[in-house]
């Protein structure tokens, strides 16, 4: 699986995303020319003719999919269709729906984890976990949770947050190890807040221990990227974003 930086920053430590309830090219296209980095779709059925304007509208930008339903079927119509990553429950998904190179996976957490259950992430075949329903504002408990679970999983996170964040909210959750936080779209006033979420991410401050493990955010493209004489002998890293 190939991955590709975010086209706005050379080395952004926080990524952005936009996420909606259906195809919608219209507002995919506004959201990232408001900024944001990838959208994310949420969907009951997959249909490739739906899909088609939003890949289209997306451009060079990762588009990812969560659908109601995850199974070999819905991967195999999704790979190559331009979608980059699938969201999905781990609670219903079959196991082999995992089994698609083509496709990047996030697996969507929900409810708490003993540490030995997160540490079978690792074995997994992920790009991030998506703390879905994670609550602001962040106390410290709260961000030791975060870092807990970014640390035993060795996976990025992904989190929605409000439209109305402020920057120090955001460099905490960063510092916690998420890599991409998520506005949803189809909230009043979300895509109009963009630009000042764009900007504040921008004007992050450096990291003030930077975790090696993932020393830039990426997002999980389709397109695999052919690796360099050094990186074959060095060895894949599975865990870039």
């Amino acid at each position: 699986m190939g991955f590709a930086a975010a086209a706005r920053a050379p080395n952004p430590s926080l990524l952005l995303a936009a996420s909606f309830s259906a195809p919608a090219a219209d507002r995919a296209a506004k959201a990232l020319a408001q900024g944001a980095d990838t959208c994310l779709l949420a969907l009951g059925d997959v249909k490739p003719s739906e899909l088609e304007a939003t890949v289209k509208a997306m451009g060079d930008a990762p588009l990812g999919i969560w659908p109601q339903r995850l199974d070999r079927q819905v991967v195999e119509t999704l790979s190559g269709s331009g979608v980059d990553y699938v969201v999905f429950n781990p609670e219903v998904a079959p196991a082999t729906a995992l089994l698609e190179s083509d496709l990047g996976y996030v697996l969507a957490h929900e409810g708490d984890l003993a540490d030995i259950y997160v540490r079978t992430l690792q074995a997994l075949p992920l790009d991030a976990v998506f703390l879905r329903r994670w609550q602001e504002p962040l106390t410290v408990r709260g961000q030791m949770e975060l870092i807990r679970i970014a640390s035993l999983s060795n996976r990025p996170l992904m989190l929605t947050v409000s439209p109305e964040i402020e920057p120090k909210e955001l460099e905490a959750l960063r510092d916690a190890g998420v890599v991409i936080a998520a506005v949803d779209g189809d909230q009043k006033g979300a895509l109009e807040a963009l630009p000042a979420l764009h900007k504040a991410i921008e004007g992050l401050p450096a990291r003030r221990h930077r975790r090696e493990e993932h020393p830039e955010a990426l997002v999980p493209r389709a397109e695999p990227a052919a690796p360099s004489a050094d990186e074959e002998e060095e060895g894949d890293d599975d865990d870039s974003w």
